[in-house]
């Protein structure tokens, strides 16, 4: 399925002039990942002694993206009653805390889990940065292995990590992983760092590679599943993205502020609801472009 919303002007205009002007403030850059993009010639390098630690062929470079929905690239929502009334039934198995293996079963008997999104992974930010990166690059492929999956979480991002990240042996980890965090149920921002700075910590060790962390896109309450006379809580994202700020610059890792270039369009006089696809957290199509052109900033000479 194919993404339509776009943004409406004046919005849009204000965005990407926000997005232009934007001045990324980190000091880190991803050296190692630009000195092979800058040597990698695509050529067959074993002829000319050009080889890996293995004796190999010099490999083309390679991305792992790590995230959520939004790297993963859900966009609008297609909230239709049959597929609302069958998500409806899950969380309600969840919530009565049945064994994960009941309800399996029970999404399995409804046929999988019901579509509630468009999935659009051509415009997802992580082909459109592939896409720069080629124009600034242009004598070498890259390879980019999209690791985002919709509803996931940190936790479990950092569980999936040995299969989804370093078994790739990646020159470049891009983690995007902050805006499904439930503060009830996981913890604090407190508890979002510690895991996060162990990750990292983790990932330096592990792999050569450079690794960017993104602060996320701004995001409204959740008005989906609320409750008929029930408040929604407002978003706890800005004590996160407060938290990958700090460890980018703890950890020396790259930081790919996209969090300040949406402040930026708010304060400029774009509401956030005309930005957001579905009006809770997933970016539009220019959003995405956003992210892209962010990381891009890391690269500018």
């Amino acid at each position: 399925m194919k993404t339509t919303y776009r943004i409406r002007e004046p919005y849009c205009s204000i965005f990407m002039k926000c997005a232009a002007e934007f001045d990324n403030s980190s000091p880190v850059k991803p050296e190692g990942f630009m000195k092979k993009m800058k040597q990698n010639t695509g050529m067959a390098g074993k002829s000319f002694g050009l080889t890996d630690e293995y004796g190999l062929e010099r490999k083309n470079p390679v991305i792992v993206a790590l995230g959520d929905s939004v790297t993963a690239g859900h966009f609008e929502g297609l909230f239709t009653p049959d597929a609302l009334n069958k998500l409806a039934d899950i969380f309600a198995a969840l919530q009565s805390g049945a064994p994960k293996e009941e309800i399996a079963a029970k999404v399995e008997e409804m046929g999988g889990m019901p579509i509630l999104e468009i999935t659009d992974a051509r415009e997802s930010y992580i082909e459109k940065f592939r896409d720069m990166l080629i124009d600034k690059y242009e004598l070498t492929s890259v390879s980019v292995i999209n690791a985002g999956i919709a509803g996931d979480m940190l936790p479990s991002m950092i569980e999936r990590a040995d299969r989804d990240v370093i078994r790739y042996d990646p020159d470049l980890i891009l983690i995007n992983g902050s805006l499904n965090w439930n503060d009830d149920l996981m913890g604090d921002a407190g508890v979002y760092k510690d895991l996060l700075k162990s990750f990292v910590q983790r990932l330096k060790k592990e792999t050569t590679a450079d690794i960017i962390l993104l602060t996320p896109n701004g995001d409204l309450p959740n008005t989906m599943f609320a409750a008929p006379g029930q408040g929604v809580p407002e978003p706890t994202t800005e004590a996160r993205v407060k938290v990958i700020r700090e460890i980018a610059e703890e950890e020396q890792v790259c930081l790919a502020d996209v969090r300040a270039v949406w402040d930026k369009a708010k304060e400029a006089g774009c509401p956030w609801e005309e930005l957001l696809a579905n009006r809770i957290n997933h970016p539009s199509v220019e959003g995405h472009e956003v992210y892209a052109k962010v990381l891009m900033k890391l690269f500018e000479d």
